[in-house]
């Protein structure tokens, strides 16, 4: 398993009234989102494969996310992440 690029952390504070913005654009709480997670699964996945699909996995863990509202996110991430280190 590759490790991730480690990076000067995001200033989600910073972000922070631009993800409120954007989260009760759709209806959803903000709380939701999780910068560093999302920075993390798209690091890995463009780190295995190539940088044009982190944001396709992250498109793809928001959706299993809201198809399987009980699963725990990390789980979901991870599989993301092994995934594309696999194929």
């Amino acid at each position: 398993m590759m490790s991730a690029v480690e990076r000067e952390p995001v200033d989600e504070k910073a972000w922070q009234p631009w993800v409120n913005t954007v989260s009760a654009s759709v209806g959803m709480d903000p709380a939701t989102v999780s910068i560093p997670d999302i920075h993390g699964v798209t690091s890995a996945v463009s780190q295995a494969r190539t940088r044009p699909m982190g944001p396709v996995a992250a498109y793809i863990w928001g959706l299993a996310r809201g198809l399987f509202p009980d699963a725990d996110p990390e789980v979901l991430r991870q599989n993301i992440i092994d995934a594309a280190e696999k194929q």
